[in-house]
């Protein structure tokens, strides 16, 4: 199974951001991501078999458990590795060390459960993905993604993390909340 850790942003600041986005799409034609599939990720543990399931499942709530509820602020719009020449455009998310200290557990428990798996140790960045990029942008098309003000509102609390299966499809990825990871506090 193709699996990861995330925080889900309300349902609210995805419409309204979306509803945002409609005519950057209209200026900048490249794959952008169905709002519906946004999400802060915390740790990409790639492919998992079944069988493991359960003892992850188990070290990821009690990690989350660990945890209060805190907010995270919506900031501005970023790319990887720049806006010059995004490959990915991105909305910052800013959580502080709340966010950081979760995410480091949420790292720790997947490699209890298998310290040689195939998960990703990349730093975390907090970001929802807005599109991805396959080709070069024009000067005026890199202007317009600068010059976007997403006012993706104000914070938010999160209160729980969520292990998501993806399937990937033509249409794009296909997720499926497979656990709830409550935050307690």
């Amino acid at each position: 199974m193709r699996l990861f850790v995330a925080v889900n942003p309300p349902r609210q600041l995805c419409r309204d951001l979306d509803t945002r986005l409609d005519d950057l799409r209209a200026q900048v034609p490249v794959a952008w991501t169905a709002a519906d599939n946004w999400h802060l990720t915390l740790m990409f543990l790639a492919d998992w078999p079944v069988a493991r399931l359960p003892g992850l499942v188990e070290a990821l709530r009690q990690a989350a458990a660990r945890h209060a509820p805190f907010a995270v602020q919506p900031g501005q719009v970023g790319g990887f590795p720049d806006l010059q020449r995004p490959r990915v455009l991105f909305l910052q998310m800013d959580g502080g060390d709340p966010l950081r200290f979760l995410a480091r557990d949420i790292r720790a428990a997947v490699d209890s459960i298998w310290p040689d798996g195939p998960q990703d140790h990349k730093p975390m960045l907090p970001h929802l993905t807005l599109a991805r990029i396959k080709r070069p942008l024009t000067a005026q098309e890199q202007t317009r993604l600068r010059r976007f003000e997403p006012r993706a509102g104000e914070p938010f609390t999160v209160t729980e993390a969520q292990l998501v299966s993806s399937e990937l499809q033509p249409q794009g990825p296909r997720h499926r909340r497979e656990a709830a990871l409550p935050l307690g506090g």
